[in-house]
């Protein structure tokens, strides 16, 4: 009897610690700004941004900078009586163009190191969508066993579109082409009571870019979340802040409706996003 009180009392301490192991886990990441990223990534300023890439020993600097940014609202929510306004679901829907430059000529090292790899430095930054509360990545349609994502998120983006071509030449013949400048536009659709999209760009803490992809593929997929990747230098969160920056995109409190009434019933919006 006694030791099959025992053995009970052991399987159930087993089950007990490996519950609270598992949410001590899921808790340790429950807020972006908790975790060292900043929140300055704001319409027409640039900011400084920073990726490990290869041919440099520590993070390289670049500037990223929101250049275009529309919010608007479907149905609209202008010239509605409260009470309606209440029981009618509305989509927000954000466009946004994003830019990244390289503010120094690479050197010979980091030129020959790209070349080898097949990649340029835009492909050591990544825009990312997720939820401000838990790092769920809201740029997929599988982050839930239906196969879709908790939030009711949509996200479309572009491909980079390279600008200003430069090239750089040894006396061997190789030459080393590479843009200055890149951009790309992002729309973003989400419920008008959902408040916790935010929109980030951020580098890398590896400058291996195959094992930068590794890491990264559970949160591209759905089944991990900003934590788990080389986004987030967890120990680190001076590190974490100079990779990764975002906004909080979500709609303003007080409508500022460019018209009285739309015939499209579509609501623009001047700013809907915050720190």
């Amino acid at each position: 009897m006694k030791r099959r009180l025992r053995n009970f009392i052991i399987i159930l301490l087993v089950i007990v610690l490996f519950n609270s192991s598992a949410f001590s886990s899921n808790a340790a990441f429950n807020d972006l700004k908790k975790s060292g990223c900043s929140f300055n990534f704001t319409k027409g300023s640039w900011i400084t941004v920073y990726s490990q890439v290869p041919g440099k020993k520590g993070l390289s600097k670049f500037y990223a900078k929101i250049t275009k940014f529309r919010m608007s609202e479907y149905p609209s929510s202008s010239g509605t009586s409260s009470s309606s306004s209440q029981s009618t679901d509305s989509t927000m829907t954000v466009i946004m163009t994003i830019q990244v430059q390289n503010p120094k000529k690479p050197s010979k090292k980091m030129a020959k190191k790209l070349i080898n790899s097949g990649h340029d430095f835009i492909d050591y930054l990544d825009v990312v969508v997720v939820d401000k509360s838990t790092g769920e990545n809201l740029n997929t349609a599988e982050t839930s066993e239906e196969g879709t994502n908790y939030h009711a998120v949509n996200v479309t983006e572009t491909e980079w579109k390279g600008l200003k071509p430069q090239k750089m030449a040894w006396s061997d013949g190789t030459v080393y082409q590479y843009y200055v400048s890149y951009v790309k536009t992002i729309v973003i659709k989400f419920p008008s009571n959902y408040t916790k999209t935010c929109v980030g760009i951020c580098g890398t803490h590896v400058g291996d870019y195959e094992k930068m992809t590794d890491w990264n593929e559970g949160f591209i997929e759905g089944y991990t979340v900003l934590s788990d990747t080389t986004h987030v230098k967890l120990g680190s969160k001076k590190k974490t802040s100079q990779l990764s920056h975002f906004i909080n995109i979500k709609k303003p409190k007080q409508a500022q409706s460019t018209s009285g009434n739309n015939s499209n019933n579509t609501t623009p919006y001047r700013w809907g996003f915050n720190r």
